[in-house]
């Protein structure tokens, strides 16, 4: 089955496909999406929509949620919801294509993000800045369950999503001139790339296909790959770089280490010889993808709010989205105000100035929404997003403190990394129940700790070896697969830590 792909009023690619194979996946082996923020196929964010240009498919019930009348009557479909049953035409919007900031350096560290790669080069001048770039994965979907669905479907999409990572690397090194390489990330991400077998992190029980802590050679035009070492299924080389540059802060134990991103993992230090280890999913809401008006932060991307005399302010008008830390402000702001309640549902205010805010409040074809400006809202359904990946973290940080044998005021220093970690107010994670009123006074705002952990990791080979001795130090605890776990995450499943 041929399929012609129009952008930009031209045939952008034509693609052969299999019969029954998703819209969203062929659009991602051609090229089209790749860099695109995409929830995980599941219809929540809208942004994969296609038209089809000959007679459409009838629309599904998440094509009525997600897109209005006049463009379901125009052709408008989710490529996610739909697969090829025959030959057609199909038009996709313009992307902005993808760019790669950076600098020139001899060594070049990696942090391979679900939602974002990050890097940063050493020269003779020092350390870069840190930059980034959507990961081209995304076309796929915005978590690594999706990513495992998609690369076990077949080996070419496996291929496909390994190249996909592998031709960022070769154009990083490219362009840093780069004779050294260190790269981390979470242990999906790091399998994908390595190709190594799958099947362990994708279904339970859950095993670790490789071990890392060594460097290995991923593409004949890429320089040897360091990998620190992978600590469990779900807690990978980006949190042993990240226990690495804790490590050299000589810290106070115990200390934790939470990871806040797409997968919320977690490490409680008792001292420097034992540590207890978790990891919850989160889900991609906390980067702001795949909400109903989410985008990774940018500009106009609502990032943080403010009360003011009137309501509601913030900076960056008109909108184009709200990020994942914007996100954690306004739920935050509005729990306050009671103008949402403890369950996350929008409810009537009583002082003057809540109110105002309240007025906001109607209804769409997607639920209750509190609108902010034109076509920028937060719904419901957003907040119930929010809302699990609280629950997670709240789950596994109990369990971790509780297990090994301690207080929540005990913690003598909690370390927050991640992209949620690293640009949320802690008061915010303290309003909304993610951490305990307990750590007020103990919350260390930590930065892109696995990247500054992989640029140690390049310079040092002492750190190399302490890395090489972590796995041997590390308890992990399967916290998802216990029973109690659903139990508990359901007590959690509100705005306050349970």
């Amino acid at each position: 089955m041929i399929v012609d792909i129009h952008q930009a009023g031209a045939i952008a690619a034509t693609a052969q496909a299999k019969p029954g194979q998703s819209f969203l996946h062929l659009l991602f082996e051609t090229g089209i999406s790749r860099g695109r923020e995409l929830c995980a196929g599941t219809g929540l964010c809208g942004k994969c929509k296609i038209r089809f240009l000959g007679a459409p498919p009838a629309p599904c019930t998440d094509d009525q949620a997600r897109l209005d009348a006049e463009e379901l009557a125009d052709g408008w479909r989710l490529a996610c919801k739909h697969v090829v049953l025959e030959s057609c035409d199909i038009e996709v919007p313009d992307f902005a294509p993808v760019t790669l900031a950076g600098s020139r350096g001899e060594s070049l560290a990696v942090d391979i993000g679900t939602t974002r790669i990050k890097w940063s080069l050493i020269s003779k001048a020092g350390h870069s800045p840190e930059f980034a770039t959507i990961n081209p994965q995304m076309g796929v979907g915005s978590e690594v369950m999706s990513r495992l669905r998609y690369a076990l479907s077949s080996d070419s999409a496996r291929a496909h999503l390994r190249q996909s990572v592998i031709r960022v690397l070769g154009d990083l090194v490219r362009r840093s001139g780069a004779v050294s390489l260190a790269v981390c990330g979470n242990s999906t991400m790091i399998a994908t790339l390595l190709d190594v077998p799958l099947v362990g992190l994708a279904y339970a029980p859950y095993s670790l296909p490789w071990q890392g802590g060594e460097k290995v050679s991923i593409d004949g035009d890429l320089p040897a790959v360091y990998i620190p070492p992978l600590l469990g299924p779900f807690i990978g080389a980006d949190i042993s770089a990240g226990l690495a540059h804790i490590s050299t802060l000589e810290p106070e134990y115990p200390f934790l280490l939470a990871d806040l991103g797409t997968n919320g993992e977690f490490v409680l230090a008792l001292d420097a010889e034992h540590f207890f280890a978790c990891s919850v999913p989160m889900g991609p809401a906390i980067e702001g993808v795949g909400l109903c008006c989410g985008a990774t932060a940018g500009e106009r991307v609502l990032s943080r709010v403010a009360l003011g005399p009137t309501g509601l302010q913030w900076v960056g008008t008109p909108l184009s989205g709200i990020s994942g830390t914007g996100y954690a402000s306004i739920l935050a702001l509005l729990r306050r105000l009671s103008v949402i309640d403890e369950a996350g549902h929008f409810q009537a205010a009583t002082m003057p100035l809540a109110r105002k805010i309240s007025d906001r409040i109607g209804t769409h074809r997607l639920g209750r929404i509190l609108d902010l400006e034109p076509g920028v809202f937060v719904a419901e359904r957003d907040i119930e997003e929010f809302l699990k990946a609280k629950a997670g973290v709240n789950v596994a940080l109990r369990s971790l403190v509780r297990r090994a044998g301690l207080l929540e005021g005990d913690v003598a220093r909690i370390y927050l990394a991640g992209a949620l970690g690293e640009h949320a107010d802690p008061s915010d994670l303290i309003t909304l129940g993610f951490l305990p009123e307990a750590w007020r006074e103990k919350v260390e705002v930590a930065g892109n700790t696995a990247l500054a952990g992989t640029l140690l990791a390049l310079e040092s080979e002492d750190v190399r070896n302490w890395l090489a001795c972590l796995p041997d130090r590390v308890v992990v605890e399967g916290l998802v697969e216990r029973e109690d776990f659903g139990s508990a995450f359901m007590q959690a499943m509100r705005f306050a830590w349970v």
